[in-house]
C-alpha cells in the first residue's frame, strides 16, 4: 500500500504542477489584448475494486456497497474562457474591438486564422495586416459602394482588405445647388442678379455655372444658366414672391448641362427654399445679396487615412472630403469556441470539436459587434488567478506530505527486515 500511496502523490504532484503552470501563464497575459483565460479541472484516476457489494440476501439482512480504492488524480481539462474582456478606446484609426462573440479573420501562409485582438496596421503593399505577422484581415460581403470595386482597392479571387494610401478615387457629378439671400424688390422690371459657382462634371471636371435672375413683373423673375463651353438648358419657370417677399413657388428648378467634352450629360438642382419661408431666396428691400452657398458635387481626390467604424467597415477617407467604405471586416463565430486551438500569436484555429468557421458581418447572425479605436484587454483576473495559485501551491505541498509519509513508512519496513 505504501508503494501505491508513493505514486498516488506523484500524480497529485503532477496535476498541481500542471495547474501552476496554468496560473502561471494566465498572469503573465494579464496585459495582453484580446487574452482568454484558461482554466484547470481535475479529474480522479483509476480504481481497484475490493468488493463488488451485493443487494441484499431478502430475508431482512441489507445489501452491501462496493469498496474501491482511488490510485491518485488526473488533468480532466484545461478550457478556455471565452468571456467578454474589457474594451477601452485607442484613439488609433486601426484598432478594433468585438464586443460579443465572434474572431477576427485573418489569412496567414498556411491558412486562416482567428483572434480577438484587432491591432492593424497598413502594409508597405496597401493591405491590412496585422503588423505582428503580416496575417491579412478578411472581408466579407459587399460594401454596398460601386467604387470600392471600380476603383481598384478589393481585388477579385481573395478576400484581402486593401488600403492602398495615395490611390486615386473619382469625384461626385453635382446633383444639387442651394441658393439664399435676397432679391432687391425695387430691381427695375429688366433688372438681372448674377451669381456663380463652381460644379463638377461626370468626369470630376471643375465647371463654373453662371445663374441669372431676370425681374419681369412685380413679384415675378426668370432665370437662365450658362457654363462656358457647354450648353445649360432651363425650363421656362417663373419664380413668384409674396406680398411679403417670400418665396411661392417654385422651390426647385432643374437645368440640363450638356456639351462638356467627354462628359455625360447632367442634371442639376437649384434648390431655392422652402415657400412661405425665408430660409432660400426671398424677396426684400435693400441690395441683391441672393448667392449659391453650396453645392454638393466633388473633384477628384487620393486616399490620405482609413478608419474602423462602429458598423465593422474600413472607411476611406479622401482629400476631397470624400468617405468612401472600403470593406466590410469578416467575423467567424463557431459552434463550439472551446474547441478551438492555441496557436500563438494572439491566434487560434480550428479543431476537430470546434465545427467549421460561420463567417458573416458584424452584428449578424449571433456575431459581436466591431467597435473601432478601442481593443479588447485580457480576461484575467487577478484576484480569481492569485486564489487558484494558493489552492495550486497547498495541493501541491499536501501531496509531497503523502509521498513522504509513504516514504517513511516504507523504512520503517526495511528497518523490520533488516
Amino acid at each position: 500500500m505504501a508503494l501505491t500511496a508513493l505514486f498516488t502523490g506523484v500524480s497529485g504532484l503532477a496535476a498541481n504542477s500542471t495547474a501552476l503552470d496554468v496560473v502561471g501563464h494566465n498572469l503573465a497575459n494579464m496585459n495582453t489584448t484580446g487574452f482568454k483565460n484558461q482554466r484547470v479541472l481535475f479529474k480522479d484516476q483509476v480504481y481497484q475494486l475490493i468488493d463488488f457489494g451485493s443487494s441484499g440476501t431478502g430475508s431482512g439482512v441489507g445489501g452491501t456497497n462496493a469498496s474501491q480504492i482511488g490510485y491518485g488524480v488526473g488533468i480532466g481539462q484545461v478550457d478556455t474562457q471565452f468571456i467578454q474582456g474589457a474594451i477601452t478606446p485607442t484613439n488609433r484609426d486601426l484598432d478594433a474591438a468585438i464586443q460579443g462573440g465572434g474572431f477576427f479573420v485573418l489569412r496567414t501562409a498556411t491558412g486562416m486564422s482567428y483572434t480577438r485582438a484587432g491591432s492593424f496596421g497598413v502594409d508597405a503593399a496597401g493591405y491590412l495586416v496585422d503588423p505582428s505577422t503580416g496575417a491579412r484581415v478578411q472581408r466579407t460581403g459587399s460594401t454596398g459602394e460601386p467604387s470600392a470595386t471600380t476603383i481598384g482597392f478589393q481585388a477579385a479571387g481573395n478576400n484581402d482588405i486593401r488600403v492602398p494610401i495615395g490611390a486615386g478615387a473619382p469625384g461626385v457629378p453635382t446633383a444639387n445647388i442651394i441658393y439664399q439671400g435676397n432679391l432687391n424688390k425695387n430691381m427695375p422690371v429688366g433688372g438681372t442678379a448674377v451669381t456663380g459657382i463652381q460644379v463638377f462634371d461626370s468626369q470630376s471636371g471643375p465647371q463654373n455655372l453662371n445663374v441669372t435672375y431676370t425681374k419681369t413683373g412685380v413679384n415675378t423673375y426668370t432665370i437662365t444658366a450658362a457654363i462656358p463651353g457647354a450648353t445649360v438648358t432651363a425650363p421656362p419657370t417663373t419664380i413668384t414672391f409674396d406680398s411679403a417677399g417670400l418665396l411661392v413657388s417654385p422651390a426647385s428648378i432643374p437645368i440640363t448641362v450638356t456639351g462638356i467634352p467627354g462628359a455625360a450629360t447632367q442634371t442639376i438642382n437649384l434648390q431655392l427654399g422652402t415657400p412661405g419661408t425665408a430660409n432660400g431666396i426671398s424677396q426684400f428691400g435693400g441690395e441683391n445679396s441672393i448667392g449659391a452657398i453650396t453645392q454638393d458635387g466633388l473633384g477628384a481626390g487620393v486616399l490620405v487615412n482609413a478608419v474602423i467604424d462602429n458598423s465593422g467597415f474600413v472607411q476611406g477617407k479622401f482629400s476631397n472630403g470624400r468617405t468612401i467604405p472600403l470593406a466590410s471586416i469578416a467575423l467567424a463565430s463557431f459552434n463550439n469556441e472551446g474547441g478551438l486551438i492555441h496557436e500563438g500569436q494572439n491566434y487560434f484555429s480550428t479543431g476537430p470539436a470546434s465545427g467549421e468557421p460561420l463567417i458573416g458581418a458584424s452584428g449578424t447572425g449571433g456575431r459581436g459587434l466591431v467597435q473601432g479605436a478601442k481593443l479588447e484587454g485580457s480576461t484575467v483576473d487577478i484576484a480569481i488567478e492569485f486564489s487558484r495559485l494558493i489552492i495550486a501551491q497547498r495541493g501541491f505541498q499536501v501531496n509531497t506530505r503523502t509521498i513522504s509519509a509513504a516514504n517513511e513508512t516504507l523504512q520503517e519496513l526495511a528497518n523490520i527486515i533488516r
